[in-house]
C-alpha cells in the first residue's frame, strides 16, 4: 500500500475514535449527534480513499463523493448546535439534511447504474456539488467568527477559535480533493487535514468539555483501544478478500458498526456511573427538604401527645386542655397541607385562586434575608395597581423562589437581584413578572437547554428548578422566556393571565402558612 493509503486508514481511525466519544453523549448533550454524524461521514470518507488505494475500484471514489457531500450539512448541524441556534433553525438543520441527502443518493445510485455513474461523475455534478457545499460551509463559517466575537469569557473563546481551525481542517480541506477531480490545480490535502484537524477537536472535547465535564481521560483511552482493534480487523478483512468488493464492502461496514456499537456502550458506562451518583444525590436532597418540613409538625405532634399522655397517668382531667387537642389537630392538618403540596409540586396541578402578584413577591423576598446571601442586595420594582392573577399561590412561590435562588447562586462574588411586576401594555392581558441578575450570565448552548428537565451546570443542582418554573407557568396558563449574556447577567419573565378577578376576593397565602423550604 502507498503511504497516503496508510494515511487515510490512520485518518479513519481516529475519526471512529472521536465518533466513539460522541455517540456515549448522544440524547445528553446537543452537540454529541451532529459531531458523530460528521466523525462518521469523514471516518467513511477516508476509508473510501484507503480502498481506492488498496484495490484501485473507482466505485470507492463514488463513496468518497458521497460522503463529501453529507459532511456539509452535519458541520452545520454542529454549528448551530454550539452556537445555541439549534432549534431556532431546526427547520433549515432537516432541510440541508434532505438536500444533501438527495445528491449523495445520486453519487450512490452509481455503484449499481453505468447510466447514473456517466451524470455523477460528470464536471456539471461535481461543480454544483462544490458550489452547494462551498455555500453551506461559509454559512456555518460567518455563524462561528460571529460567535467568536460576541464570546466573553476567554475559555469560550479559546474553545470557538479551536472548534474553528478544527473544522476548517477537516471539512474544508477534504475539498480540496474534490477541486483535484474538477481538474483545478488543487493538491490533494483531505486525509492530511483529517489527521490535523483530529487532535484540535480531541483537544476540544477533552481539555475544554466540550460534552461537559462528564468524558474523562478513560474514556478516550478506551474509545482509542477500540479503534486500534478496529484497524487490525479492517488490515484482514481487505488482506482475505481485497479481489472481492461485495466482500469487502460487507465485512468493512459490519466492522464499523461494530466498533462504533462497542465505544458507544464502553464510553456510556463511565458516564452513567456518574449520572447514576448525581441521580441519587437529587433523591437525597429532595428526600432530606420533605424531611425537614415534616419534622416541625410531627415535633409538635409528639409533644403534645406526650403532655397528654403524662396529664392521663397522672389522672388530671383534660377539662383545661382544649388548646392542646386543637394542637394536634392543627398539626395533622398541616402535615396534610405538606403532603398536598408535594403532591401539587410533583404533578403540577395548580388550585386557581384571585392572587396579588405583588403580594407574592413580597412573602418570597421577605425570606431571602435568611437564606444566607450576604453579599447579595434585593431590590424590588413593583407596579401599582397591579391586577389580580388567578394562581395558586404555594406553586407559583416555589417557583418564584426557584428563580430568585437560581439568581443568587448565579452571582457567587455578589451583586443584585431585582424582581420586576407590571401589567402588560395591552388592557387585561395580564401580569408580567421578571428576575433580573447581575450574575456570570449563560454561553449559548446554556441558554438554549436551561428550561430542559435534569439539565443543570451546577455540581450540585438536580437541573429540575427551570424545568419545573416553567411547568407551573405553562399549567397557568401563562409563558415563561430567558434573555442572557455572558457577563451581563440573567433576566427570567414569567406573564401570567389576568382574567379580572374582583377586588375584594380572599388572596391566597391570607391565613395559609407559608410552605417551609
Amino acid at each position: 500500500m502507498s503511504e497516503l493509503a496508510w494515511l487515510s486508514l490512520a485518518a479513519c481511525a481516529g475519526q471512529l475514535a472521536l465518533a466513539g466519544l460522541a455517540l456515549a453523549r448522544v440524547g445528553r448533550s446537543p452537540l454529541a449527534l451532529p459531531l458523530s454524524l460528521l466523525s462518521i461521514a469523514l471516518s467513511t470518507w477516508n476509508f473510501a480513499h484507503f480502498a481506492y488505494g488498496v484495490s484501485g475500484e473507482e466505485g470507492w471514489r463514488l463513496v468518497a463523493l458521497s460522503t463529501t457531500v453529507m459532511t456539509a450539512p452535519c458541520a452545520l448541524h454542529f454549528i448551530l448546535a454550539f452556537t445555541g441556534q439549534r432549534r431556532r433553525f431546526a427547520v433549515v438543520i432537516y432541510a440541508t439534511y434532505g438536500i444533501f441527502g438527495l445528491f449523495a443518493a445520486v453519487a450512490l445510485s452509481a455503484l449499481g447504474s453505468p447510466w447514473m455513474a456517466v451524470r455523477a461523475t460528470s464536471l456539471t455534478f461535481a461543480r454544483l456539488t462544490l458550489a452547494l457545499v462551498t455555500l453551506l460551509l461559509g454559512v456555518g463559517w460567518g455563524l462561528l467568527l460571529l460567535h467568536l466575537r460576541r464570546a466573553l469569557r476567554l475559555e469560550e473563546r479559546i474553545r470557538t477559535a479551536l472548534l474553528l481551525l478544527g473544522l476548517v481542517l477537516l471539512v474544508a480541506l477534504p475539498g480540496t480533493d474534490l477541486m483535484a477531480d474538477l481538474g483545478l490545480n488543487a493538491p490533494r490535502l483531505g486525509t492530511l487535514g483529517t489527521l490535523l484537524g483530529l487532535p484540535v477537536m480531541a483537544t476540544v472535547a477533552l481539555r475544554f468539555h466540550l460534552f461537559g465535564k462528564d468524558l474523562s481521560s478513560g474514556s478516550a483511552l478506551y474509545a482509542v483501544t477500540l479503534t486500534v482493534v478496529g484497524v487490525l480487523a479492517y488490515l484482514v478483512v481487505f488482506r482475505l478478500f481485497a479481489a472481492e468488493q461485495g466482500a469487502l464492502v460487507v465485512g468493512t461496514a459490519a466492522i464499523t458498526f461494530a466498533l462504533l456499537a462497542a465505544a458507544r456502550r464502553g464510553v456510556s458506562a463511565f458516564v452513567t456511573q456518574r449520572e447514576r451518583l448525581e441521580r441519587l444525590a437529587t433523591l437525597g436532597r429532595f428526600s432530606a427538604q420533605m424531611a425537614h418540613d415534616l419534622k416541625n409538625p410531627i415535633a409538635a405532634l409528639k409533644g403534645a401527645a406526650q403532655f397528654l399522655k403524662e396529664e392521663h397517668a397522672q389522672k388530671r382531667p383534660w377539662d383545661d386542655k382544649g388548646e392542646f387537642l386543637d394542637l394536634l389537630l392543627e398539626q395533622v392538618e398541616r402535615l396534610d397541607r405538606v403532603v398536598s403540596t408535594y403532591q401539587r409540586l410533583g404533578r403540577v396541578e395548580p388550585l386557581p385562586r384571585p392572587l396579588d402578584m405583588n403580594r407574592l413577591v413580597e412573602d418570597v423576598l421577605s425570606l431571602q434575608a435568611f437564606a444566607g446571601y450576604a453579599n447579595v442586595k434585593f431590590e424590588r420594582a413593583l407596579e401599582e395597581p397591579l391586577p389580580r392573577c388567578a394562581g395558586d399561590y404555594d406553586l407559583l412561590a416555589n417557583a418564584l423562589e426557584n428563580l430568585v435562588r437560581n439568581a443568587c447562586e448565579a452571582m457567587p462574588q455578589g451583586g443584585t437581584v431585582t424582581v420586576r411586576t407590571q401589567r402588560e401594555a395591552q388592557e387585561g392581558a395580564g401580569v408580567l413578572v421578571r428576575v433580573e441578575d447581575t450574575g456570570e450570565g449563560m454561553d449559548a448552548r446554556t441558554r438554549e437547554r436551561a428550561f430542559d428537565e435534569f439539565f443543570t451546570t451546577k455540581a450540585s443542582g438536580s437541573g429540575l428548578g427551570l424545568a419545573f418554573v416553567r411547568r407551573v407557568v405553562e399549567a397557568h396558563g401563562g409563558e415563561v422566556s430567558l434573555t442572557s449574556r455572558e457577563g451581563r447577567g440573567t433576566i427570567v419573565s414569567l406573564r401570567l393571565p389576568a382574567p379580572g378577578a374582583p377586588e375584594g376576593a380572599p388572596a391566597p397565602g391570607e391565613g395559609a402558612p407559608w410552605p417551609s423550604r
